[in-house]
């Protein structure tokens, strides 16, 4: 995959089904967990391909800017495309899957703390993902 303009966009709002910090909405017919805008889980809809992923327009934040900084320069660390600003993205949950599935199957049970290397990280969100649903994610 080689860009972020792959991942489609719904014009929809979302209904929430479940709040928390692993928010669930239903959006389409489709049952999702909304990513949060920062470097881990959007690296996480990265490795899950624009098949798994969908996005809405959202209003862009004040501080804009200083988020972009800090989810940007995570993204570009492991290789990944700066992300385009203005959306909110969302991950399918199938049939089965819960969101600790999705974070466990990302490898998100590391150490807090340590050292990490990003291209490692997406490697093993990329395993992750075709783990959990199965053959090709692009």
């Amino acid at each position: 995959m080689t860009n972020w303009n792959l991942f489609l966009v719904v014009d929809a709002e979302p209904v929430e089904l479940s709040g928390g910090p692993d928010r669930i909405v239903l959006l389409e017919g489709r049952r999702l967990l909304s990513l949060p805008d920062n470097g881990y889980p959007l690296l996480l809809a990265w490795a899950a391909g624009p098949r798994r992923v969908v996005r809405t327009p959202v209003p862009i934040h004040p501080d804009q800017e200083i988020v972009d900084a800090f989810v940007n320069s995570y993204l570009v660390e492991a290789g990944v495309p700066p992300r385009p600003r203005g959306f909110a993205w969302y991950l399918d949950l199938p049939d089965g899957v819960e969101p600790p599935d999705v974070w466990r199957a990302a490898g998100g049970d590391g150490a807090r703390g340590s050292s990490v290397d990003l291209h490692r990280v997406r490697g093993a969100m990329e395993r992750g993902m075709t783990a959990l649903y199965g053959g090709e994610l692009t």
